[in-house]
């Protein structure tokens, strides 16, 4: 039974500057806000959930993801079953319906992770195992390049391979002008690793189409969501005029969203991230259509700490995504909240075999970064 509901506010440090098409998503001056969810049950058995918003990739704000969990979720929650994970999201829906949205999805996800964890650690199972996974497959990471001149992008290309890095996740649409001329330079210097190409919704479909034809002769891998979210009918026609295969992110929010998507054919791959969907409950769903449907699978963050990394990590572990992944915390934060280095040496990240999540907050860091309310 769900006894109590703690949310904490944190702001960690950055350590470089992440730019997509609409602004700067981080930025050291500013810091990274984060939400922890502690959730404890009646014999004080906790869960862990992490909420990072980003109001530059979606509209849910630091402010509104406390509120909503504080005055809304937390109080419909209280003395609910924590092993029902269908009727938890049929009432967190209830309280927060869902619009063309799911409605509030990075805050319900941070009650999700919570849930998985303490369910976990009341079975004495890894999340990986509670997800039909064997534990043994690893995530590789892949470097963002997040730069507004050719010369930047090339120098962070370089970067990355010098750390090690699997694959490249090149941000475009912040000068779609150089985009082209930008992804063909990289290709030179990527050393032939796996190069996917997130355009963050900045471009105009002729644009698209055009860039795609490109970016096939430079070997790119993959194009994310180019056109806008609601572009469906757009992303119909890119489908089949793109020399890539389109994945779509900011596009699919539920598992509504990806069956209309389908049927649509409007889709080549699924970009699976956590935190978009409402938490593990709805992702796990949808990778298992996206599989059925042979959809590529992608797998994604939002520089997140550990705690949301380890949930994204046993989800993608899980279903087995061999393409290099965007859980770009480690890149983009100078620390987290959980004891010890935020590096992972070879840049592939294991799920840990713990109960739950396997990853437990440090409670100096907790107070070292809490923001006081």
């Amino acid at each position: 039974m769900i006894q109590s509901i703690e949310v904490i506010r944190l702001l960690l440090p950055i350590a470089r500057i992440l730019k997509l098409s609409r602004g700067v998503a981080s930025d050291p001056a500013s810091g990274a806000p984060h939400i922890l969810v502690k959730l404890k049950d009646e014999n004080g058995v906790v869960g862990w959930g992490e909420a990072r918003p980003s109001p530059r990739w979606s509209y849910e704000t630091p402010e509104t993801v406390v509120t909503t969990i504080r005055t809304y979720l937390a109080p419909a929650l209280l003395g609910m079953d924590e092993f029902n994970l269908e009727g938890i999201h049929k009432i967190m829906d209830t309280v927060i319906a869902p619009g063309v949205q799911i409605g509030q999805p990075i805050a319900k996800s941070a009650i999700d992770i919570a849930l998985h964890d303490l369910v976990g650690k009341k079975r004495n199972l890894s999340l990986s195992a509670m997800l039909g996974g064997d534990g043994t497959s690893g995530v590789k990471l892949g470097y963002v390049v997040s730069a507004t001149t050719i010369d930047e992008a090339v120098a962070q290309t370089v970067e990355g391979l010098e750390l090690g890095y699997h694959g490249f996740k090149v941000k475009t649409g912040i000068r779609p002008e150089i985009d082209l001329d930008m992804v063909g330079e990289i290709s030179k210097v990527a050393g032939g690793k796996y190069l996917w190409i997130d355009a963050n919704q900045g471009w105009q479909f002729d644009e698209a189409v055009r860039f795609s034809t490109a970016m096939a002769n430079f070997g790119v891998h993959v194009l994310e969501q180019p056109l806008a979210a609601n572009d469906i009918t757009g992303y119909r026609d890119l489908v089949r005029h793109s020399g890539i295969p389109i994945a779509l992110d900011e596009s699919i929010y539920s598992p509504r969203d990806l069956v209309q998507i389908i049927k649509l054919k409007a889709i080549n791959g699924l970009v699976i991230k956590v935190c978009r969907v409402g938490g593990i409950y709805w992702a796990k769903q949808m990778a298992v259509m996206a599989r059925d449907e042979g959809l590529l699978l992608l797998g994604s963050g939002l520089t997140e700490g550990r705690i949301s990394l380890m949930a994204s990590v046993h989800v993608f572990s899980s279903f087995k995504v061999d393409v290099p992944v965007d859980l770009n915390g480690p890149q983009f934060l100078r620390d987290d909240m959980v004891a010890g280095s935020f590096e992972f040496p070879g840049r592939e990240v294991h799920p840990p075999m713990g109960a739950g999540l396997g990853v437990e907050p440090d409670p100096e860091k907790i107070e070292r970064y809490r923001v006081k309310d």
